[in-house]
């Protein structure tokens, strides 16, 4: 990944223009209210960043999905942003006439439109020209002067909203998208021997698909894992759990033991799954070594061999990438393995990567803030998209 590949607005003189902007605003919604989040949070950035050097926005962002309990229209999300920018932003329904709020924009000033699902139906995936054609999407392009995408975390769909203004306007790269670019070309520029991945979380057969993708590649050298896919790993092994194998039936991912047989087998040495375990006993931690499971128990965290393991592993690398949680963070007894993780790269300082899954709500829960660390990822699957050399159709769109 090359970032001269890609045009960046933070150059452009955007004083007076019109700009729409595709962020990620997504948050979790507890009793009908969003709780602000990381994402939130640093796209009110970029928000008050363009504000500041005196861009007129109009802001979309997408919320849940049709059926789900989160899906929710923005007018709290307006707020927040409003809250946490400083700015004034207004809000703007699709039943109103959202092209006289977006003409009718002062310098500096934003309007955060409704939810772009209200409009835009994420099962459909077509390509910019057709998307074009929308009619939503030409009267904002009608209005606007540039799109700017800031958001690596939509940038794997190919919606509307993400790819469909881009044979009407300049397309350009926000703030927040720059950062995440940058450390990306980070990874790219690390010698592949010292790149080190540390992986977990519960979403195994994303990872599954990229730890193929970087060993067979040559762009990995170690791949240490915890949570749910250092389970599946365990049992590729050879190894039964014992209570957990009964998730895995149930979740229909014993499908996945083969493949991840099949790649211990094809990359002897390069796979680390956990040493050791932490069992939930009547509420209380317990460690035993893997090559003891079964258990009657069910598995909770890594244990102290594999946290000290992956340390002695961090100190010889250049760059880290850590996506998903380690194990079951929400619980006290059983949030050591990550954050013991946590803790290390925060203390040797090390260039690298985390996000994905609930990596960020970890982060928050566990006592740390994302300037602990080189650079936290907004994003989840579309980082491991591009992890995984896959072509993103929203980064396309700004070469």
């Amino acid at each position: 990944m090359v970032l001269m590949a890609y045009k960046f607005i933070s150059p452009q003189a955007v004083k007076g223009k019109t700009l729409a902007v595709r962020l990620d605003l997504n948050s979790p919604v507890e009793k009908g209210k969003i709780v602000v989040s990381a994402r939130l949070r640093e796209h009110a950035k970029t928000v008050a960043g363009l504000s500041k050097k005196g861009a007129r926005l109009a802001l979309l962002s997408h919320q849940g999905r049709k059926g789900d309990g989160d899906f929710i229209p923005l007018e709290q999300h307006a707020k927040a942003l409003a809250g946490i920018s400083g700015k004034k932003i207004s809000f703007c329904g699709w039943q109103e006439d959202f092209v006289s709020a977006i003409k009718n924009l002062k310098d500096g000033e934003a309007v955060l439109l409704d939810n772009t699902r209200f409009q835009e139906d994420e099962a459909v995936e077509k390509s910019p020209e057709e998307h074009a054609k929308s009619p939503w999407i030409q009267k904002i392009a009608s209005v606007s002067d540039f799109f700017v995408e800031d958001a690596l975390s939509v940038s794997h769909r190919p919606h509307a909203s993400v790819v469909g203004f881009a044979p009407l306007l300049p397309c350009f790269a926000g703030p927040q998208l720059e950062k995440e670019l940058d450390a990306l070309e980070k990874f790219g520029s690390a010698e592949p021997k010292k790149r080190l991945f540390i992986l977990g979380g519960a979403k195994i057969g994303d990872s599954l698909k990229m730890i193929g993708f970087l060993l067979q590649n040559n762009r990995a050298e170690k791949i240490l894992l915890g949570g749910l896919l250092g389970e599946l790993f365990l049992k590729a092994g050879g190894l039964s759990l014992g209570e957990r194998d009964a998730f895995f039936s149930e979740k229909g991912l014993d499908k996945l033991v083969p493949e991840a047989a099949e790649a211990m087998q094809k990359f002897p040495g390069k796979i680390f799954p956990p040493l050791d375990v932490a069992l939930d006993e009547k509420g209380k931690r317990r460690e035993i070594p893997a090559v003891k499971l079964p258990s009657e128990s069910m598995i909770m965290d890594i244990g102290k061999k594999t946290i000290s393991s992956m340390k002695k592993h961090i100190e010889d690398a250049d760059f880290f990438v850590f996506n998903g949680p380690l194990g079951v963070f929400e619980k006290k007894q059983f949030a050591e393995g990550t954050k013991e993780i946590f803790s290390e790269f925060k203390k040797t300082k090390k260039t690298g990567i985390l996000g994905g899954g609930d990596t960020e709500t970890a982060i928050q829960a566990l006592g740390f803030s994302m300037h602990d660390f080189y650079h936290v990822s907004l994003a989840g699957k579309a980082l491991l998209e591009c992890l995984s050399g896959e072509t993103l159709p929203g980064l396309e769109i700004l070469k």
